[in-house]
């Protein structure tokens, strides 16, 4: 060990009070650090699970077809009659995905993407006796879909099976109709169209809306009911990094020649919600590190008051300026790793001890959403041995700056 070490060391030992309240303001900081990094990142996760994660973060459509003017209408022009005319787009159910299957292939090689699947969606009205409901068919293949809103976790009767002429509908449309597993339900497509399912699973996605309209069906029972046989309406993908939704939904585009749907760009006040939220969170981060660092070099500088006149003793004896001046800033090396030890030790005992709070019982949340991650752990720390030393810079300066002869004069 050098001696600026053992020197650091020793003035760090005999620092007695000052040294403890120099580590406890690390330490307090590093807490702090861990602790609101770990809630706001639980905070989104769970935000980001609620909302994003139960829904299609790209989905690729059918472009919209140009509107058709009259001479494309051919309509027969007599002499001497006049016409009205409007332009009209074309419905949408018009939009559809024909020749989908090669699109699935190519995106089940897309390594931005984690899941990819086929749905075809369409209106309808399902009947149970004298009570009629709307719904919206949702045609899907159960191993792929499953990739993109889990299904199965929320299944609270019977199983998730859309086999054959099997159906899974949410807990508020089984109420309306008053209908349970095994039971017969009838539909009606906007179509035109009528089949029977019988229920084999109900679910809770923990949303009314979804509960309520909600109804999955086999991709070809779909297909037939709503008319769109060897058509989907659209194809769901879940990404690898959320927050490259944009850009992927540019490159899907480019590449498929579809239309594209981001999350990012159709929640855009989540998404400000969120920057926000992480905004917050590094603007408590800076300033409390601030702070720290300016109780560590007013306390550092007081040191080189009070011992100055070792300093020159030091200086006089042949150590250089350059070794004074790490003298100090070993110091504040020393307080930034034991103040990061203690603070990371007590940010992790209270995250972990607020996770065992009792929160939301019907949901399984907890009351605080804190996501622990050793990333945080590891930042906090680093951030702080820097500030320690950044807080020595000052303080060793004026150390090193010390004449020998005045201060052992006059100290």
């Amino acid at each position: 060990m050098s001696l600026e070490w053992r020197v650091a060391i020793r003035y760090f030992r005999a620092a007695g009070l000052q040294s403890v309240l120099m580590v406890a303001g690390v330490a307090v900081g590093v807490t702090v650090f861990v602790f609101i990094a770990s809630l706001i990142g639980g905070l989104q996760e769970q935000i980001i699970q609620n909302t994003i994660g139960s829904i299609s973060q790209v989905t690729l459509e059918a472009r919209d077809k140009p509107p058709r003017t009259p001479q494309q209408l051919r309509t027969p022009v007599h002499p001497g009659m006049q016409y009205v005319t409007r332009i009209e787009k074309y419905g949408v159910l018009e939009a559809r995905i024909s020749n989908w299957q090669p699109v699935i292939h190519q995106l089940d090689g897309d390594p931005a993407l984690t899941a990819v699947a086929p749905t075809v969606l369409g209106a309808g009205f399902a009947t149970r006796g004298q009570l009629t409901e709307p719904i919206t068919f949702h045609g899907i293949e159960p191993s792929r879909e499953n990739g993109i809103i889990d299904l199965r976790k929320d299944m609270v009767a019977g199983s998730l099976n859309v086999s054959g002429q099997h159906c899974v509908i949410g807990t508020e449309l089984a109420d309306n109709l008053g209908v349970g597993v095994g039971d017969k339900v009838i539909t009606l497509s906007s179509k035109n169209r009528r089949m029977t399912f019988t229920v084999a699973g109900i679910f809770d996605a923990g949303i009314v809306d979804v509960n309520q309209r909600s109804f999955y069906v086999s991709l070809s029972n779909a297909q037939r009911i709503l008319n769109l046989v060897g058509y989907i309406s659209a194809v769901e993908t879940k990404l690898r990094n959320i927050f490259d939704a944009n850009s992927v939904a540019d490159h899907l585009a480019a590449s498929t020649g579809l239309k594209t749907r981001s999350w990012m760009r159709q929640n855009a006040q989540l998404l400000s919600a969120l920057q926000a939220q992480s905004g917050s969170s590094a603007m408590i981060e800076a300033f409390t590190m601030l702070s720290v660092a300016f109780g560590i070099a007013s306390v550092l500088v007081v040191s080189v008051v009070q011992r100055s006149r070792e300093i020159g003793i030091l200086r006089s004896m042949g150590i250089r300026g350059r070794s004074v001046t790490l003298i100090f800033l070993y110091q504040g090396i020393v307080v930034g790793v034991v103040g990061s030890i203690v603070g990371s030790i007590a940010g992790t005992l209270l995250i972990f001890g607020l996770l065992r709070l009792p929160g939301n019982t019907a949901s399984g949340s907890h009351l605080f959403p804190a996501q622990w991650q050793f990333a945080y752990v590891a930042q906090a720390s680093i951030t702080a041995i820097v500030v320690c030393i950044g807080a020595g810079i000052a303080p060793a300066r004026r150390a090193a700056a010390l004449d020998p002869t005045e201060v052992i004069r006059y100290g």
